[in-house]
């Protein structure tokens, strides 16, 4: 699987010395921060989603929605067998939705978190020893509380959210809270041997004081882990062409949702050390977005990525977005919606995007 991957030297790493163009062999949306290893990813396509070989309004979409119209009889059968809804608890803190089509994707997410880990909930994995105390910031459904109360049933996982969305088949030892991160802790210091937080970017507008809040309330030794999904999309050839409307959908979103700090990965590292971590590291993983690219592994991960992207997140990030902040009427929004959806169910326009794993340590002789 195509990865990149930084051992954090001090200071976060440079990001080249310009974007360029979505369409050009530099992989990079125009405006956004080139990947952090300053190269792209370099994914090869698959020679039969070729243009001459792939129609305007047919390609396998239509299958793979079939095969994941249903995550319950899908996602939770292969793995864990256990007008939009906003949360009213902090109403108009977070962006997203919380209703059953967007608990369905992430649900998929989780699912397309864990295929770019071979299987496993988090990064840390081989550097957890038994923990006693875990923690899940911003838990969402709790389908990774559930997960790594499965594989650690002598520990005690939290997961705390902004909305009451979890499912109530729990394993004994995970609970779920509702609470904002944002605001004063109420755990006990040093109580936490590994905290995880996944897809923060954009909830999260004061970063060294989550982190700060972190560190207190891990023990000397403790792990983080921050797992986003970047809010940015690559492209390593022509296949993006400037005059399409997922030029200009990409575009928009990037002008509205840059001062929100979506995509908050590259600014991660740096952000750990300043808050006293040590043993910082990034590790990246390719998303592709469809089934273009020749690697197996990766065309099933962007084969999960690209329905719950289409027929769900599409959507849930962008709306709010261009209505709210960027003045576009819903009528416009949802053609140009439309115009988009058409386009990336071609797989003739090859997009990847990145999954990020930011870990630290807390030093052993630190003190709360």
């Amino acid at each position: 699987m195509a990865s990149s991957e930084q051992k954090s030297p001090g200071a976060a790493a440079k990001s080249g010395s310009g974007p360029a163009s979505p369409a050009s062999g530099g992989g990079v949306l125009a405006g956004a921060t080139a990947p952090i290893d300053e190269t792209s990813a370099h994914v090869e396509a698959d020679s039969g989603d070729s243009d001459d070989n792939v129609s305007d309004n047919a390609s396998d979409y239509h299958s793979d929605v079939s095969a994941t119209t249903s995550v319950n009889s899908s996602i939770f059968d292969f793995q864990y067998q256990n007008g939009r809804r906003y949360h009213a608890y902090r109403a108009g803190q977070y962006l997203l939705p919380n209703d059953e089509q967007e608990q369905e994707r992430l649900d998929i997410i989780h699912h397309v978190f864990m295929l770019t880990l071979n299987g496993q909930p988090c990064a840390s994995m081989s550097k957890l020893d038994n923990p006693n105390r875990i923690l899940d910031i911003g838990t969402g459904t709790g389908i990774w509380a559930v997960e790594m109360g499965d594989i650690f049933p002598s520990a005690e996982v939290i997961g705390t959210d902004l909305s009451p969305i979890q499912t109530p088949w729990v394993p004994p030892n995970v609970q779920f809270q509702i609470d904002d991160a944002t605001l004063p802790w109420t755990f006990p210091p040093s109580h936490f041997d590994f905290i995880h937080a996944r897809t923060l970017g954009g909830a999260i507008q004061d970063w060294p004081s989550l982190i700060s809040q972190i560190y207190t309330h891990l023990t000397p030794g403790g792990y983080v882990e921050l797992a986003e999904g970047r809010a940015n999309f690559w492209c390593d050839d022509d296949s993006l062409k400037e005059d399409s409307a997922t030029h200009k959908w990409l575009t928009e979103f990037r002008k509205l949702s840059e001062p929100l700090g979506f995509d908050i990965s590259p600014k991660l590292s740096s952000l750990l050390e300043a808050g006293g971590f040590e043993d910082v590291s990034f590790v990246q993983r390719v998303i592709p977005l469809g089934t273009w690219p020749k690697d197996k592994s990766l065309k099933e991960i962007g084969r999960w990525f690209r329905v719950q992207f289409i027929e769900m997140a599409l959507e849930a990030y962008s709306i709010a977005l261009f209505t709210r902040l960027g003045g576009w009427s819903n009528e416009e929004f949802q053609v140009l919606m439309a115009q988009v959806k058409a386009e990336l169910k071609t797989n003739k326009i090859h997009l990847y995007t990145y999954a990020s794993y930011t870990t630290g340590r807390k030093p052993l002789g630190a003190s709360s």
